[in-house]
């Protein structure tokens, strides 16, 4: 079935033909856009819509530009490509060298740890690793084989009765360069002696 469609489009008149011209505003006109039927007036709003969202030359150098900008991040001209950082990278390769074994010798941060040149070092590590495990019944061993009682001028306890005598006995401690001649019985004597 064909669909044929009839445009009035001239007119005779007194054995001429002359030219019809429609007048009509976008209001009045129909017409089909994205599969709908719409005015005319509304398909050219959302082709005018669609059309401003295109990227503009200007807009796509200001972005490529302000993403430049951040990767630069304000480095100094001389090291603002990534050529220059390479070429720099090559002529210092020591430098660059020695910084990738630093990186890869770092010691990563611990949560609760903090870091400081009083660390254990590893010989210390090592050394604490390899004491030998202490039991409770060799300590309590070693605790039976120390007097704990207390010492009296009659009985041993934590020192010999004699030194608790000797302790007892001492009724003053002085001081000098010289023994005092009037020192009483149980005073005990410290001498000092200066070194020049």
């Amino acid at each position: 079935m064909t669909n044929t469609k009839h445009i009035l489009s001239q007119i005779k008149l007194e054995g001429e033909l002359h030219d019809l011209i429609a007048k009509s505003n976008a209001e009045n006109v129909s017409v089909q856009y994205n599969n709908r039927d719409m005015t005319l007036a509304n398909a050219l709003s959302e082709i005018f819509t669609s059309i401003s969202s295109i990227p503009t030359t200007e807009n796509v150098d200001r972005k490529i530009s302000e993403a430049i900008d951040d990767l630069i991040n304000g480095a100094p001209e001389t090291y603002d490509t990534l050529k220059e950082i390479a070429d720099y990278i090559t002529t210092h390769q020591e430098a660059a060298t020695a910084l990738n074994e630093a990186i890869t010798k770092k010691v990563d941060k611990q949560e609760g740890k903090g870091l400081s040149t009083e660390d254990f070092t590893t010989l210390l590590k090592e050394k604490l690793d390899n004491l030998p495990e202490i039991t409770l019944e060799q300590v309590s061993s070693w605790n039976n084989k120390a007097e704990k009682a207390k010492a009296t001028t009659e009985k041993d306890g934590l020192m010999s009765a004699e030194d608790k005598k000797r302790l007892d006995d001492i009724r003053g401690v002085r001081c000098g360069t010289d023994i005092p001649e009037n020192m009483k019985d149980g005073e005990l004597f410290v001498r000092v002696v200066s070194e020049n």
